[in-house]
Order: C-alpha cells, then structure tokens, then sequence
C-alpha cells in the first residue's frame, strides 16, 4: 500500500511541472501553459495576460525553465543569477561626418 501511495506522490509531483520563459533583461516570467506573464511590481510578483507599456520584452533573449507549479518566481534569484541580462550594444552612426 505504501509503495502504491509513494508511487501516486511522484506522479502528482511531475504531473505539476510547468514550462515559463524567463526574460532575465525585463526580469520577467513566461507560463507557457497557461499563457500569463508574471513581473514583480511594488514588492509582489503580478500575474497578467498582456505586460504594461512600460515593460518590453522584444528581441531579448529567453531562457525555459520549470518549475513544479505556477509560483516560479520563488526561484527568482537562482535564475537572475544564472540568466544575467546581457546588456544591449549601441551603434553610433557616422552618417553626417565627412573624411576630409
């Protein structure tokens, strides 16, 4: 009887798995199952469908990571540190300015 138990444990325990995109630069989670952002805003973390304007996560990079429920965010400083933003390069132009 024990076995049987322990053996349903497990398979509720990976049955949870989640898979998030994590976007180390906007510090910003991804449920891929559910389709809702979470952000940390004011010292909580928000869970939404659509980001505020004030939030971009175009042409950054993402990482997938899981997590066994939707409260992924507890992992934040594990991934923040394993994920650092890389920082973005700024191309001046020389359009203007003559050789001569």
């Amino acid at each position: 009887m024990l076995a049987v138990l322990f053996a349903f444990g497990i398979k509720q325990a990976s049955a949870q798995r989640l898979s998030f995109y994590f976007y180390p630069s906007a510090n910003v989670y991804y449920n891929v199952a559910s389709h809702d952002y979470l952000y940390y805003d004011a010292g909580t973390w928000v869970t939404v469908r659509t980001l505020p304007a004030t939030i971009v996560i175009n042409r950054t990079p993402r990482y997938t990571v899981y997590y066994n429920g939707p409260e992924v965010w507890r992992d934040n400083g594990l991934h923040r540190g394993k994920y650092k933003a890389r920082k973005t390069k700024v191309y001046k132009s020389n359009k203007g300015k003559g050789r001569g």
